[in-house]
């Protein structure tokens, strides 16, 4: 895997942080806000292989891709993590002036959210509602997933589209194509299918993850076989694809971050609306994406209810900077990010303009892509 190791080492660096010396970073400092983005918790199958007699409905009765009792308690237990990362921070009564909170419009990524929100916000004091149910509705709001450019991503610009085609069949692909070629065919002999780029990793990947996580007796005696690391490095290429090249980022996570420096820009500046936590429920496509962008993906899946954390902090100068953090699955362990040149507490206009050629609001977005309201 040495190609592998050499893009990583390239293309990304990251640094784990123990909690301690966080808050000695950040002791002479005010934390303003925090937008956190997270992947949907453990689900049912959505795809799988042509072999496999599991994807059968019949073991399935929640249907495809729908949360699972084992999501709700990860989502929960993130919930409660974050209420106790921000004890000091988001006061435990909701409020609608304290918290924002957005899902794409799917029943998995919506649940998440709610189940989180549990965790977050047991009620307190007034709002215990029901003595024997402590849990309270709070607001998630979302939009027609063919609309949602900002969170599912999933993109309908025509220019897209053809920037898309012509990374996915570049001098790269092509290449991974012929290096992996003993790969595909030792996969394509296990699961069924014939084979011919990355995308199908990415569908077994998710498979086998979600067997894993929910019944470990339904994977395929062949799975322990498997190079794991070639898996999740064509499984994670899948996922890069999506941003291959600059033009790629912008049409597609572009907006993503017009929403996200909207929403700082409205506390740095003091504005009506400047909410102290953005919650954003999405996928693990999302999550990579993002991740990409940034040149910080490690070319492994987002886990469930993995979490990107963005923290706002406010300087006794009166300076505001921002300190990313990825906590990659249910332990309290977080790494901190270093976006190219721009290290632990990095001044927010820095940040800002090292993602700037990535940026692009809704208007210019549907201007470029040529499509009419």
């Amino acid at each position: 895997m040495k190609a592998f190791a050499g893009i990583i080492f390239v293309i990304f660096h990251v640094q784990c942080i123990s909690a301690f010396v966080i808050e000695r970073l950040d002791g002479e400092s005010e934390l303003v806000s925090v937008a956190v983005l997270f992947r949907h918790g453990d689900k049912t199958p959505t795809t799988s292989f042509p072999n496999d007699p599991y994807f059968d409905l019949s073991y399935w009765p929640l249907g495809r891709g729908q949360l699972t009792n084992k999501g709700k308690k990860r989502h929960f237990d993130l919930g409660k993590w974050f209420r106790n990362r921000y004890s000091t921070f988001l006061p435990e009564e909701y409020s609608v002036k304290d918290i924002y909170v957005r899902s794409t419009d799917v029943d998995r990524t919506l649940m998440s959210a709610a189940a989180n929100l549990a965790g977050l916000y047991p009620p307190k004091n007034s709002q215990i509602w029901n003595k024997i149910l402590p849990w309270q509705p709070i607001p998630i709001h979302t939009i027609p997933t063919e609309e949602d450019q900002v969170l599912y991503m999933d993109s309908k610009c025509p220019k897209f589209t053809k920037l898309y085609d012509e990374a996915y069949s570049s001098e790269f692909f092509m290449n991974i194509n012929k290096q992996y070629a003993d790969f595909y065919k030792e996969v394509s002999n296990f699961t069924g299918w014939d084979i011919t780029d990355v995308h199908f990793f990415a569908q077994l990947q998710s498979a086998l993850y979600v067997y894993e996580n929910y019944n470990s007796s339904y994977l395929p005696s062949w799975a322990d076989s498997l190079d794991q690391d070639k898996l999740n490095y064509l499984a994670g290429l899948n996922y890069a694809r999506y941003t291959f090249t600059r033009e790629l980022k912008r049409l597609g996570v572009g907006p993503f971050f017009d929403n996200l420096f909207t929403r700082f820009d409205s506390v740095v500046n003091s504005t009506a609306d400047s909410r102290k936590f953005l919650m954003l429920s999405a996928h693990e496509s999302t999550v990579a994406s993002v991740l990409n962008s940034m040149g910080v993906f490690d070319y492994r899946a987002p886990a469930f209810a993995s979490c990107l954390i963005w923290e706002l902090r406010k300087s006794t100068n009166g300076v505001f900077y921002i300190n990313l953090f990825y906590k990659k699955n249910s332990t309290d362990a977080v790494d901190i990010l270093e976006v190219k040149s721009c290290g632990l507490n990095c001044a927010y206009d820095n940040y800002k303009s090292i993602l700037k050629p990535i940026t692009i609001d809704m208007a210019t977005w549907k201007d470029e892509c040529k499509l009419v309201e």
